[in-house]
């Protein structure tokens, strides 16, 4: 019996809900630390929770560092952890929590290309596509009005850096779907975040993070203690989970929803950050392409949710 896709549409809701109130977080914690420092104590914590729950879960939970799989996951924690995180971060110092997280509205354009040229996956049919499309016509819609009544020379930039982090984590999505071929996505979160870890905590160090007024400061450690456990682990996790059972492109379409609840989230929660009529016109189209491209399969015996040739 083939298993349903429902609940892999609900974990990866979930996950897109704390990824979008990472960019209001993110916004809030750099006006506080540097980003070396936020990245180092994000993934510290993350990692350590994906430490504990592999003690408790598995009766080898390091027998996945072998030698084969070390390079593969130097390599998710250099794209996926270090790599998107100091663009992220970086990004953020520019830009307003709401462009940052319309931007990541790409992402999915992003994934589904890498998904493509590394693992020739594809959508069953065709017309699926059209679900990209109206996602990113919803993604220009949410951010047009907005950039004109508030361009900066500062939010553009911003915008570029966090543009390449997009583009990092479709290659991240690839190349952690390869190391699923080999480990469960709790192992390669957790080997990645190790190998992450170490990454930010040698620019920490380089920031003298122990002297920085942010180590006494309780908003600091709110905000980390968010991107640590909500949006790295269980976000992390559940979005892996979701790769690996119907596939990076479709996993990768709901991060379409990553606009809509980190403009939604920032208008709450950071003032200055208003949301036009353009927001519900966009959030349609995202709700739409996101239907389209999780469009229910045919029902072929153990065909998979993507054709991979």
């Amino acid at each position: 019996m083939e298993e349903s896709p429902q609940r892999y549409y609900l974990i990866l809701l979930v996950a897109m809900v704390f990824w979008g109130g990472s960019w209001v977080s993110a916004k809030i914690v750099v006006g506080i630390a540097p980003p070396m420092t936020i990245g180092f104590f994000r993934f510290l914590i993350g990692g350590v929770l994906f430490f504990v729950l592999l003690a408790f879960t598995s009766r080898r939970p390091l027998g996945f560092f072998s030698r084969e799989n070390i390079p593969v996951l130097l390599l998710v924690g250099l794209t996926g952890i270090y790599g998107y995180g100091v663009l992220f971060l970086n990004g953020m110092t520019l830009t307003t929590a709401a462009q940052g997280a319309i931007i990541a509205g790409f992402n999915p354009v992003t994934v589904s290309i890498f998904a493509h040229l590394i693992h020739k996956e594809r959508l069953e049919r065709r017309w699926q596509y059209i679900g990209y499309i109206s996602a990113f016509v919803g993604v220009i819609f949410v951010v047009g009005i907005q950039a004109l009544l508030d361009f900066r020379i500062e939010y553009l930039l911003g915008n570029i850096i966090i543009l390449g982090a997009m583009v990092t984590w479709g290659l991240y999505s690839s190349v952690g779907k390869e190391a699923m071929k080999r480990m469960s996505p709790l192992e390669v979160n957790a080997g990645g975040a190790l190998f992450g870890t170490i990454l930010f905590g040698v620019g920490a160090v380089y920031e003298g993070f122990w002297a920085l007024p942010a180590m006494i400061d309780p908003v600091f450690w709110v905000n980390v203690l968010y991107l640590g456990v909500f949006v790295t682990f269980v976000g992390f996790l559940f979005y892996f989970i979701g790769i690996k059972n119907i596939g990076a492109s479709q996993s990768g379409g709901f991060i379409n929803l990553v606009p809509v609840f980190g403009v939604l989230l920032s208008a709450i929660v950071l003032p200055g950050e208003p949301i036009y009529w353009t927001f519900m016109v966009g959030l349609l189209l995202v709700i739409l392409g996101i239907s389209l491209v999780n469009f229910p399969q045919r029902s072929s015996g153990s065909s998979p949710k993507t054709q991979e040739t």
